[in-house]
Formats: C-alpha cells, structure tokens, sequence
C-alpha cells in the first residue's frame, strides 16, 4: 500500500465524482443473483448498466452519468459462525476480480459492509487499504444489516444502530484523500426504515433504524450520501418510495445539514410486480438523486 504523504499542495476535490455527475450502480452480492444485477461479472451485466446509465445522463446531461458497482464485501448470515459474528468477507480473488474489471471498464467500486455482529471499526479497517490504493474504490454501509450491540440475528431481526456507531467511518473515510493522494471519497450509507428522532422510544428497532440521524457528523473531506433503500411492488409503492425520499432525504437534510447527497435504489425483479420507477420519475425528486442503484 502507499506510504502516506500528506502536503497542503494536493487538492483532494480534483478529479472527484461529486456533485459533477451521477452514479448509476448495479448492486449485488457474488454468486447470488437475487441480490442484484451484479452477481456475475459479464459483457451483458456491464451492456445493461452502461444502458440504464444513459437514459439517466440523456434526461440530465448536465450530470454526465458515472457507472458503478456497488458490491456486498461484508455479508450478513443468519448464523453465528467461526467467530461468531453473524458475517463473512467476500474472498479476497473474487474482491480482485471485482476490483480488475472496474478498473478495466472505467466503474466505481463501492464496497458495502453490512457488518452483522463484526465490531464495527476492526469491519471498516480491513477494507479500508482497497479505497487508500484505488482512486475508484469508495464505501457504503448498511445499518439494516448491522447490530453493533448484538441484539438481533441478520434478516430475523430489525437493526437499530446509532450516529456514534456511524461517525468513526465517516472520519475514517474523510481522512484518505490527504494521506493518499486521491480524489474525495464517497460514504453511501443506506436508509431503509426511519430515524428516531424526536420520537419517546429511538433505540426501539421496532420503530427507528437509525436512532439518531441528527448527530451523524458532516465532514466536508468525504461526500456522504444518505441512501434510501425502500423496496416496491405493490399498488402505491411508486409514491410511498418518493415519500420516504422526501422525508428521508429533502426534509432530513433541511433540519439536519449533516450529509451531502440523495441516492435511491430500485429493485428490478421484485418491483417489475406494479412497474419499476422510471428515470424521469426518480429524476423528479428533490433534489434529484446523484447516487441511483438498482438491485434484483
């Protein structure tokens, strides 16, 4: 890995994705086609997404369209495991293989940690190498996933995590550019049921998912994008998704002023039940998305 440098000289804003253009990624988790479009690594996989990039960059080609991959690394089980953390690492060849055809087809590459039981720093620091050597290697994290306290299994229970469990990776990922030479990083992090805030109970995971959104930190040295995950296909979900954006995204970011950017995910398969949000209608939105992710 590189030797940190650090000089006043580097300008970490040059050359960084945000807020010139959109991300258009494909989500997935290897092997597992379920999850997303990027399960598998193929000439039609990458068709498909540089595809779906266009239509978002004809609507708003003043946010020339960056395509990506956001790939599950840190993945959630329902069971304890070896070391007893509800979650394992991708393998180490296949992150490889991830990170070779990126780099060989101009993509971003978001590793995406959903942590399980794994205490959250060591989680983050194993990955973080990948985003000091690779300009195009950036971070989400995922709290549905994520039970620092260890009090519930993944996908048994609902999560509830907490802005302190949160802004250690924020200042981890802000302090690469100076040390590394490279351009400002990205921290997705994903909402999928609401924050607690202002509410009696904010650590009851049966009500918030985020206890308190308000005191996650804004540092300007990383875009920190707030990135809802909810899910469709049903009558009414194309309003019930924009809503939550709006209360999630537009309306949190009024109050709070504590991240940067609106993302928002699609599901492919599981949405295709009523009809998958067109370009035009997530474009709708205020403010526009500069992240969009689409899943199976």
């Amino acid at each position: 890995m590189p030797t940190p440098t650090p000089t006043s000289a580097f300008d970490p804003n040059l050359n960084a994705i945000l807020p010139t253009h959109r991300i258009v990624a494909f989500y997935a988790i290897p092997g597992a086609a379920a999850t997303g479009p990027a399960y598998q690594l193929s000439d039609d996989m990458l068709a498909h997404l540089k595809a779906q990039g266009a239509e978002y960059e004809r609507l708003d080609p003043a946010h020339p369209v960056q395509l990506g991959i956001d790939l599950v690394v840190s993945i959630p089980d329902g069971f304890p495991g070896p070391d007893n953390t509800y979650s394992h690492h991708l393998d180490s060849a296949t992150l490889q293989q991830y990170i070779d055809f990126c780099k060989s087809n101009n993509l971003l590459l978001f590793l995406d940690l959903n942590f399980g039981w794994s205490p959250v720093m060591p989680e983050v620091n194993y990955f973080l190498p990948y985003l000091e050597k690779y300009s195009f290697v950036h971070m989400a994290i995922d709290p549905e996933w994520m039970f620092p306290r260890h009090d519930g299994i993944p996908g048994t229970n609902l999560s509830n995590v907490r802005a302190s469990d949160l802004n250690p990776i924020i200042e981890a990922v802000a302090a690469i550019p100076m040390k590394y030479h490279v351009p400002r990083k990205i921290l997705i992090i994903h909402q999928y049921r609401p924050s607690g805030d202002g509410t009696a109970t904010p650590n009851d995971a049966g009500k918030a998912e985020i206890s308190d959104k308000r005191d996650i930190i804004i540092d300007p040295r990383v875009d920190t994008v707030i990135h809802v995950d909810s899910v469709g296909g049903y009558p009414g979900d194309h309003g019930d998704k924009m809503h939550q954006y709006h209360e999630w995204v537009h309306d949190d970011f009024q109050a709070y002023h504590n991240f940067d950017y609106g993302g928002f995910k699609l599901f492919y398969n599981i949405e295709s039940k009523t009809s998958v949000m067109t370009p035009a209608e997530v474009l709708s939105m205020q403010p526009a998305p500069l992240v969009v992710t689409y899943g199976n």
